[in-house]
């Protein structure tokens, strides 16, 4: 998907991207995806919060890597929970971190590089389907119903390793091709 890029413009983009003192919506994501004006990329990055999680929009995925080598914020996967519609305690566990341990930091506290680096891979998952599906509620449904593909397991149960979300992303390619999944 990053190699398909459909931008038309950098103003709207940056008119429904997250400023330094609002949130990013899952509407506001929602209507730049249905405007075809973001590449993956920059829907990531819209999905993490946008300036919050990193000043600039990012030019190529080295920026991700940049961004996942310092640590990203806290806040970052509250925006990311709050765009997928799922509580901080689910997070947790995606991330493959206790709940304590995660509600114990402050919005501001960096994440370690290993955090950091899943949460931008989920996020860049779910700007894929985002895209796919072109509405938050259907990418939602999808991800928590049994996938014949992935031998009846839950897309979203995957999204904990790298090696499952490599697996959801090839199943996104393929209803993005038209291929039954």
């Amino acid at each position: 998907m990053d190699n398909l890029f459909v931008y038309l413009g950098k103003m709207s983009i940056m008119n429904l991207s997250a400023s330094k003192t609002s949130k990013v919506t899952v509407k506001a994501v929602e209507e730049v995806v249905m405007q075809k004006k973001a590449s993956t990329n920059e829907l990531t990055w819209m999905i993490l919060g946008g300036e919050q999680f990193m000043a600039n929009e990012p030019v190529s995925g080295l920026d991700f890597l940049t961004a996942s080598a310092e640590g990203i914020p806290k806040l970052s996967v509250e925006s990311l929970a709050g765009i997928m519609q799922i509580p901080m305690k689910d997070m947790a566990v995606l991330l493959n971190l206790s709940y304590k341990t995660l509600s114990r930091k402050k919005r501001t506290d960096v994440l370690s590089n290993l955090v950091s680096s899943l949460s931008i891979e989920i996020a860049s998952t779910f700007a894929k389907g985002l895209a796919v599906f072109e509405d938050a509620d259907r990418l939602n449904r999808w991800m928590h119903k049994d996938n014949k593909a992935l031998n009846g397991q839950k897309p979203f149960d995957l999204l904990n390793t790298p090696t499952g979300i490599k697996l959801v992303n090839q199943i996104l390619g393929r209803i993005e091709e038209g291929v039954y999944s």
